[in-house]
C-alpha cells in the first residue's frame, strides 16, 4: 500500500533512443525532435526522411512510423548546409555603402 505509481514524464520518452517512433497526434509535437505531424508528412513527401505505414491485411487503418535515424540525419544535413555557406569577406563600410546605394531616393519612394 505504500508504493505509489509514478507516471513517466514526457522528458523520459525524449531520452530513450528508438529505431522507429509513431507520428505525433494532430496538434501535438513528437517527444524526440519536437516536430509536428504535418512537418513529417511534408519531409517524407520530399524524400528527406523515411516513414513506413503498417496495417494488417484487410484493415482500413494502420499506423505510421518514422525512422529516427532518417530524421537525425536530415537535421545534421540541414545544420551542415547552413554552417557551410561562405560569407563574403566585404568590410562593413563597403557593405553599408552598397546598402545605401541601393536604397530608393525620397522622391522615388513617394512615386
Amino acid at each position: 500500500m505504500n508504493s505509489v505509481l509514478i507516471p513517466p514524464t514526457p522528458t523520459d520518452a525524449a531520452t530513450q533512443r528508438v529505431e522507429f517512433f509513431r507520428l505525433p497526434a494532430p496538434g501535438k509535437r513528437d517527444p524526440h525532435f519536437g516536430l509536428s505531424r504535418g512537418w513529417y508528412y511534408k519531409a517524407a513527401g520530399f524524400g528527406e526522411i523515411k516513414m513506413v505505414a503498417l496495417r494488417q491485411r484487410g484493415a482500413l487503418r494502420g499506423v505510421r512510423l518514422v525512422a529516427y535515424d532518417s530524421v537525425a540525419d536530415y537535421i545534421r544535413r540541414s545544420m551542415g548546409a547552413t554552417t557551410a555557406k561562405a560569407v563574403p569577406s566585404v568590410p562593413a563600410a563597403e557593405q553599408l555603402a552598397l546598402l545605401v546605394a541601393n536604397l530608393p531616393l525620397a522622391d522615388e519612394a513617394r512615386a
